[in-house]
């Protein structure tokens, strides 16, 4: 089986790296497809790859499944780029947090014979270097695989067989469902870590704060420590699923600050306890 993966961060080469060393994943050859040619002697060197080339054409001929694993803005133009090329049975899949329009345009893209199915690995670190990247990121996680009126039930059979080699735990979903799952806990978190850190450092008292935050603001705004490119992508390709949420949230905080603002203790004590059920039923001791 011959795997060509575009873009060698820290997905693409946690991929690499996964499919390498996975047991259940044999007579494998994988391709990477990176910008620049000394990320292959980088990739090669972490043995996430076993080849490569910088030239998408060149790359993904005689590939039985490509990885497109680039920034979520590049992801429909590539695969436009590619499509001429890809052989027949051949599957391409992408890793972008978004998924609606991902997938409407990539669909039309194939050329007859080859198969589009969008996925999502719900994984990910702060930083998107292929230096971060671990043969076990996937281990235990969700990756969403999307599924429509055009999906190939034996390319998606395949896609969750190689999901598996990674450790993963494929869901199927329609792409607009994962859009709105995503916006609320993936995208929403980023939104409301960004508000947050900007709210703190708007204050007049920010030097304070920052020397006496502790545990409590790192943990909550982790994620704002991410690439500020990859929220620009996130927001702007789900747009609408995330502005929903956002509404979502300023009524909740709103009907919080409400509460505050009246003193009710025992009206604040159920709003945060029954955060605290279903945060603790999501992530138990």
């Amino acid at each position: 089986m011959r795997i060509a993966i575009i873009g060698l961060g820290l997905i693409g080469g946690s991929i690499g790296l996964g499919l390498k060393r996975s047991a259940g994943a044999a007579d494998l050859k994988i391709v990477g497809i990176p910008r620049r040619a000394e990320t292959i002697d980088q990739a090669v060197r972490l043995g996430a790859i076993d080849e490569g080339t910088t030239d998408h054409i060149k790359g993904v001929i005689d590939a039985d499944l490509v990885f497109v694993c680039t920034p979520i803005n590049l992801i429909v133009p590539v695969i436009g780029e590619i499509a001429p090329s890809l052989k027949k049975g051949a599957i391409v899949t992408d890793v972008g947090s978004s998924k609606y329009e991902i997938v409407s345009q990539a669909e039309k893209a194939m050329p007859k014979g080859a198969y589009f199915v969008g996925g999502h690995p719900m994984a990910g670190k702060e930083t998107s270097k292929l230096e971060a990247a671990e043969p076990e990121l996937f281990k235990g996680k969700a990756w969403a695989l999307t599924k429509t009126s055009r999906t190939s039930q034996k390319a998606l059979e395949k896609l969750k067989q190689v999901v598996g080699w990674l450790g993963g735990s494929a869901l199927e979903m329609d792409p607009k469902t994962h859009d709105l799952v995503v916006a609320g806990i993936s995208h929403m978190p980023l939104a409301v870590a960004a508000a947050l850190v900007n709210a703190v450092a708007g204050e007049a008292e920010k030097e304070l704060m920052a020397k006496t935050a502790a545990s409590g603001f790192r943990d909550t705004t982790r994620v704002a420590s991410g690439d500020p490119i990859l929220g620009v992508d996130m927001f702007r390709t789900n747009k609408k699923a995330v502005l929903k949420l956002i509404g979502s949230f300023k009524r909740s905080l709103a009907a919080l600050e409400k509460l505050i603002k009246e003193g009710d203790g025992e009206k604040i004590r159920e709003e945060l306890d029954k955060a605290k059920k279903f945060r603790d039923a999501l992530y138990p001791a």
